[in-house]
């Protein structure tokens, strides 16, 4: 009875979180798609704009999906939480500090992981067709892509939390941390507009993705399907050759060294 009150109390939190992030989405669609649009024209990675209402209905209403599933997970955590099934903690001294301070880190490795190969997966012919070709309607992202999915590839791509966080120590701080990283990293990745500067992949930034990173991946498909770094991509040999080549490109023409090339 106590772990259903609890699930209970918590649901207006998890729905406020999502409602949250999806004003913070459409902020950045207004300001970088509308009213910055003109004078951030030669940062557009696509150059050709593809996207209309139609697109953006669709990508509103597959986000509901993703708000009940992400919701329904949250809300299983917390159930498993109050049962004692886990091992998520809010006393910084319930653990070595080890895991509250190293725990951001090795989350995001396993995310990032985890992301890979269930991408990888959800591109096989045979699965495709039936999950992740929802997302991948939307050639030309924009901000509200990032929450374009269909249910079952939300689930699948973030239920890696139930079994660690039953096995392994999960201090909340640091794990709220690897959510708003998350949300944010989403987001950049679908953008649609290259902010990363011209020296990004020359420096130790060039082992992260960046939003042209991505959006190639939308757009030429099969390559490209790290999220949070490259790493796996470099070692699979699946990052496109000319991924290097492309964001010096945009760069170039934000300082107006190149002319725009319509694609």
């Amino acid at each position: 009875m106590e772990a259903l009150q609890e699930i209970i109390t918590q649901i207006p939190a998890a729905v406020g979180q999502f409602l949250m992030n999806y004003g913070i989405i459409a902020m950045v669609y207004l300001v970088v798609w509308k009213l910055f649009k003109k004078r951030l024209q030669n940062w557009r990675i696509q150059l050709k704009e593809r996207v209309n209402a139609k697109q953006i209905k669709s990508e509103l209403i597959n986000s509901l999906f993703t708000l009940v599933v992400s919701t329904l997970i949250v809300l299983l955590i917390y159930f498993m939480k109050a049962k004692g099934y886990t091992k998520i903690y809010t006393d910084i001294n319930e653990y070595p500090n080890f895991f509250a301070f190293g725990g951001f880190f090795i989350f995001l490795i396993l995310d990032d992981t985890w992301f890979y190969w269930i991408h990888r997966l959800l591109h096989h012919p045979s699965i495709f067709k039936y999950i992740h070709k929802v997302h991948h309607k939307s050639i030309d992202v924009n901000p509200f892509t990032s929450l374009s999915f269909h249910w079952a590839e939300t689930l699948l791509l973030t239920f890696w939390i139930v079994p660690v966080s039953m096995f392994f120590p999960m201090y909340v701080p640091a794990f709220g941390i690897l959510q708003i990283w998350g949300f944010f990293d989403n987001l950049k990745s679908h953008l649609g507009y290259e902010f990363f500067p011209s020296w990004w992949n020359k420096s130790l930034g060039k082992v992260m993705t960046s939003s042209t990173h991505h959006n190639m991946h939308h757009s030429k498909f099969n390559g490209n399907y790290g999220v949070h770094f490259r790493i796996w991509d470099r070692i699979m040999g699946t990052e496109f050759k000319d991924y290097e080549k492309t964001f010096d490109e945009i760069n170039e023409r934000k300082k107006g060294i190149l002319k725009q090339r319509v694609n």
